[in-house]
């Protein structure tokens, strides 16, 4: 009787449970099947992160306003609206995460996006000031803006004593010199090197801050001979110092990248064969693609190259000499031997192969221009192609002039006085580009993709010039192509092209 019991007890309880089952199941709530959301552009650090996120119902035509919204950045959560609006505060690739949640189930769907944030000073020109003795920074940058019809034009800033204003409490240093903007610490981030007499200093690329002085690179944290640094190259595998002896140090590192903290520069200096040598300038070379530091020696009036390269290579570090792979013109002046002549420029136009020199004869006065291409030739740097010409800015040029070959163009230009004027090597014409009225151009750089130009003068009048065909075919230039101007910087010791990563460098571009 008790066993029948029991067994009815069961029978009845079975079904009520299989309904109350089936109760949660019937209830048919509007879930939420898939998020979108447009891909972000980079974002500069400060600015907002905007993000309309659009959602795929179940059922589109029912109420949708029961959910919850929670939007994280990392693990922090920074809204709660339904529309991200939000000025990130990290840099670099950061990871945003959208939390919907359905406040009658508390069913959580989650949707995932990574932006990109890059610093407001990844890229752009880069002032180093002399503000009585002490080093300063000023800055400018470029936005891409689009307008309504989408025509895409550009807007700049200028962020005037920068560093102060970012450490007011911890001064940059003093005897302001150069500024090295190619150092890079892993392919997407940079730093900066500002050379400053005897505490050179590396400034973190991304919001400047200090990071280590150049002094802690070599033994006993001394220069050698009472030396001091005033350039800089990152090869890569290999890192070079010129020294204000003339003498170049070199340390090799552990990896092809990012290496430039790493180990100790040999306090002994490279030693040159054919009676020593003293090295006047480091020539701005494409070396992640030449393979080749390209140096002066002005004690012998030669060129010479030093191995760099970006992977592991036996010759890192390795002297080279250079010889003629085919037969010269004319009077051509050799590489190797230059005497009678006083060098004005040398430039790199072409991925570290085509080169121009700029020389004036010490007897005539006369100057010439000579154009040749460099290939590495394991041990040795071969010369061909070479030509010579009277350079047509005779009458023009000083021993003032400043001078500047446009990347991967027909254009050299050149500035004497307040005069800017270009020389097109196809055509052999001058052309005046713009007077300034005042003050003597101090130095000519050219933006990542050479579409535009940052003229430098005496008097702190800094200006960025537009390099479009149609305004170098115009008239009056200058009328047209400047685009920008900042009438006083300051009193600059250097300016460079702060181009923000590896990446950028190699690939000659804007960040983004």
């Amino acid at each position: 009787m008790k066993l029948w019991l029991a067994l009815l007890l069961v029978a009845i309880a079975l079904p009520s449970c299989y309904k109350d089952k089936g109760h949660y199941d019937l209830v048919d709530y509007n879930k939420i099947k898939e998020i979108k959301a447009p891909t972000a552009g980079p974002v500069t650090l400060g600015d907002t992160l905007r993000v309309s996120p659009s959602f795929t119902w179940k059922y589109p035509d029912r109420d949708t306003t029961a959910f919850e919204f929670e939007w994280r950045q990392e693990d922090s959560v920074v809204s709660r609206e339904r529309n991200l609006k939000y000025p990130p505060d990290l840099s670099g690739y950061v990871m945003i995460y959208l939390y919907v949640k359905e406040k009658a189930t508390g069913i959580v769907t989650r949707f995932a996006m990574q932006v990109q944030v890059v610093s407001p000073y990844k890229a752009g020109w880069l002032f180093l000031l002399n503000d009585n003795g002490k080093s300063a920074l000023s800055f400018v940058r470029r936005d891409t803006k689009k307008k309504p019809d989408n025509t895409v034009y550009y807007e700049y800033k200028y962020y005037p004593d920068l560093y102060t204003n970012l450490f007011p409490d911890e001064p940059l240093g003093t005897n302001p010199q150069k500024l090295i903007t190619r150092a890079f610490t892993d392919y997407s981030r940079d730093e900066v090197l500002v050379l400053q007499g005897s505490t050179p200093v590396f400034l973190n690329g991304d919001d400047f801050s200090k990071v280590l002085s150049l002094r802690n690179s070599f033994p006993g944290s001394s220069f050698p001979n009472g030396s001091h640094p005033i350039n800089f190259i990152d090869g890569g595998s290999v890192n070079y110092v010129h020294g204000s002896d003339g003498n170049i140090y070199w340390k090799r590192n552990s990896r092809s990248m990012g290496g430039i903290h790493d180990g100790m520069f040999i306090d002994v200096p490279i030693y040159f064969e054919g009676g020593g040598a003293h090295i006047s300038e480091l020539v701005e070379t494409a070396y992640d693609k030449s393979e080749i530091v390209y140096l002066y020696d002005d004690q012998n009036r030669r060129f010479i190259g030093l191995y760099a390269t970006s992977g592991d290579n036996s010759y890192v570090g390795g002297k080279m000499y250079l010889r003629d792979g085919s037969i010269p013109p004319a009077g051509w002046v050799s590489l190797n031997n230059q005497a009678g002549y006083t060098l004005k420029y040398c430039g790199d136009y072409s991925n570290g192969s085509y080169f121009i020199n700029i020389l004036r004869n010490d007897v005539t006065g006369q100057y010439i221009m000579q154009n040749y291409r460099l290939s590495m030739q394991y041990t040795s740097i071969e010369v061909n192609e070479q030509q010579q010409e009277v350079f047509a800015g005779n009458g023009i040029v000083t021993d003032n002039t400043v001078y500047h070959r446009v990347f991967n163009s027909t254009y050299l230009f050149f500035g004497e006085g307040s005069k800017l004027y270009f020389y097109d090597v196809n055509t052999k014409l001058i052309t005046l580009y713009h007077d300034f009225g005042t003050g003597r151009i101090r130095k000519i750089v050219s933006d990542p993709v050479s579409g535009e130009l940052g003229i430098l003068l005496d008097n702190g009048r800094f200006s960025i010039c537009s390099l479009k065909n149609d305004v170098l075919g115009s008239v009056n230039p200058g009328q047209t192509g400047i685009l920008y101007t900042v009438p006083n910087v300051g009193n600059v010791v250097d300016l460079a092209w702060k181009w923000g990563s590896y990446f950028e460098y190699v690939l000659r571009r804007y960040p983004g």
